[in-house]
């Protein structure tokens, strides 16, 4: 069992967690690819041997490279550069959500341990209230009705607790698996709003933003690419006399150059003729450049949505928070406070401390609701906002 901040819990995830090592990895490769931009295809070297032929160029070890436009490389580097980009953006974009759901589950964890706290503490009080009440039962000063009605309140109690307890389980185990550790997570925070928002925002640097963006941006420079598939590429040869005496069939005289073996070269360029293959791929890499501006405009409108609807629930968060910890949980604790002593004084009946032992509870309750539902906006805000 392990007891841990929030902020240690993320640092933990991020350094355990299964999807950010994938997403490390992405990274690498891209990095790695970076460096094939410069790719030509493969030397020929061919050995050709013809004995009806003297000293022509078919008599030769041949060397010969086929090298593309110089555009090619370099378009082809931005390209796999770009690529590098969006894997970046997207490993941003994994962090940032999993910032999210591990904020979130350590805070589902921490409102089931307040529960916990609460109904515990209820349970010594209605311990005291069953206990008053056996008393009052042996001394005649009331009926059976006040005792089993105690006991029903506690026993009901036992059940919170126990689901309460479940609860907190589950949270844990969540937390568990995201942070990708064996150990049962304690949350340490004091329960009460941990996540402080975060007031600048802008589109084009949160993660979601800068994912669009390089994915556009990727597009683009895959589009470029293609279009250097028309650019014309060169051809280089040379070519040495080789003369192999054993093979002469016809007897050829086929002696060497008296002034030493003919070197030849090569030099040429081939131009596409048929564009009909190329032309497609860059009209659907054109169709891609294009749906990937859709789909950025696209996700900064909807992002834009969430943004003005994250900011009005935590407004409305706040105010039931504010509610709670400047009014409601005081008068709460008061009404328990008084009940307690007036119905051990006689002053007041045992169904009035009953309403007033549940309504305090209840408030409780709600209170720990009203800390986690904020804190639970406020993770959803800073989200969007990328922080």
């Amino acid at each position: 069992m392990a007891a841990q901040s929030l902020e240690k819990c993320i640092e933990t995830a991020i350094a355990n967690n299964a999807d950010m090592k994938i997403a490390d990895i992405q990274v690498q490769r891209a990095n790695r690819m970076e460096r094939s931009f410069f790719e030509m295809e493969p030397m020929e070297l061919s050995l050709s041997q013809d004995p009806t032929s003297g000293g022509s160029p078919d008599n030769a070890l041949t060397l010969s490279q086929k090298i593309e436009f110089p555009t090619v490389y370099s378009t082809r580097r931005k390209m796999l550069k770009a690529e590098t980009q969006m894997q970046s953006s997207l490993r941003r974009l994994t962090e940032s959500e999993l910032t999210r759901d591990v904020s979130t589950a350590y805070c589902t964890l921490l409102l089931w341990q307040h529960v916990v706290e609460l109904l515990n503490d209820n349970d010594s009080i209605l311990d005291t209230f069953v206990n008053m009440a056996e008393i009052r039962l042996n001394n005649g000063a009331t009926n059976r009705l006040e005792l089993m009605n105690a006991q029903r309140l506690k026993d009901e109690n036992d059940l919170q607790i126990r689901k309460a307890l479940n609860e907190r389980k589950a949270a844990a185990l969540l937390l568990q698996q995201l942070m990708n550790t064996t150990e049962t997570i304690v949350a340490t925070d004091e329960y009460q709003c941990i996540i402080p928002t975060q007031e600048e925002y802008s589109f084009e640097t949160s993660p979601q933003g800068q994912l669009s963006e390089n994915e556009r941006i990727l597009c683009e420079r895959e589009l470029k690419y293609i279009r250097n598939g028309m650019t014309p590429s060169f051809n280089i040869g040379l070519r040495h006399q080789l003369v192999i005496a054993g093979i002469n069939p016809y007897d050829v005289d086929r002696s060497r150059f008296e002034k030493g073996n003919w070197m030849g070269f090569e030099v040429g360029m081939a131009f596409p003729v048929f564009f009909g293959s190329q032309k497609a791929k860059m009209n659907a890499a054109r169709l891609d450049f294009d749906a990937a501006q859709a789909k950025h405009e696209q996700t900064q409108r909807k992002v834009g949505t969430e943004l003005i609807i994250a900011e009005n629930a935590v407004a409305t968060a706040r105010s039931t928070y504010d509610y709670y910890q400047n009014e409601g949980l005081h008068a709460a604790q008061e009404m328990r406070r008084l009940s307690c002593i007036e119905y051990e004084a006689g002053e007041i009946s045992y169904v009035e401390h009953i309403q007033n032992l549940t309504s305090a509870l209840d408030v409780e309750m709600e209170n720990a609701k009203a800390i986690d539902e904020l804190n639970q906006a406020i993770i959803t805000l800073n989200f969007i906002k990328g922080k």
